[in-house]
Formats: structure tokens, C-alpha cells, sequence
């Protein structure tokens, strides 16, 4: 499964990204690393691609204290959407 993810935070892009790479070691855990992407929209919004997700494990990755503790250090909230390739 590939999601597109929609974040807000209320730190910045800035902060949001320095944790997001990070923390790509352990997101490496539930999808194809080498493929995920954050953009910055502006500010304080984001978009982050990912690919081959493993939903199960991606639960139990943003459910450790230390992905609660970016969550709230930088105020994110966000949504999630599945996509698929068109051809």
C-alpha cells in the first residue's frame, strides 16, 4: 500500500523535517525507504509519500513515546490517503 500523508504542524517545516530524516532508520521498519518523500508546502504544512507500507507496523511505529514525543514537540496532526500508480 502507498500513502500520501497531509501534515500541519505548528513548529515549522524545518524542525518537522530534521526529525523526519532522523527518524528514517526506524521508518525503514514499514516501507521502502529509499522511496519516501516530504515536500514542503510552506511553513506550516507538508505532504510525505510513501511506499509498500506495512499498515500493522506503521501503528506500532507512530505509537512509541519517541514518535508521540515529535508529534507533540512539533504539533503535527495529519491525514492520510491511499494511492496507487495509474499505468
Amino acid at each position: 500500500m502507498n500513502l500520501v500523508i497531509k501534515g500541519k504542524c505548528t513548529s515549522s517545516y524545518d524542525a518537522v523535517y530534521k526529525d523526519f530524516i532522523e527518524l528514517s532508520e526506524t521508518r525503514a521498519q514499514c516501507c521502502d525507504e529509499s522511496k519516501t518523500t516530504i515536500s514542503k508546502i510552506d511553513n506550516n504544512n507538508f505532504v510525505v509519500l510513501l511506499f509498500d507500507v506495512d499498515m500493522s507496523k506503521l501503528k506500532e511505529i507512530l505509537s512509541t513515546p519517541e514518535r508521540a514525543e515529535v508529534i507533540k514537540k512539533n504539533g503535527i496532526s495529519n491525514e492520510m490517503f491511499q494511492f496507487s500508480s495509474l499505468g
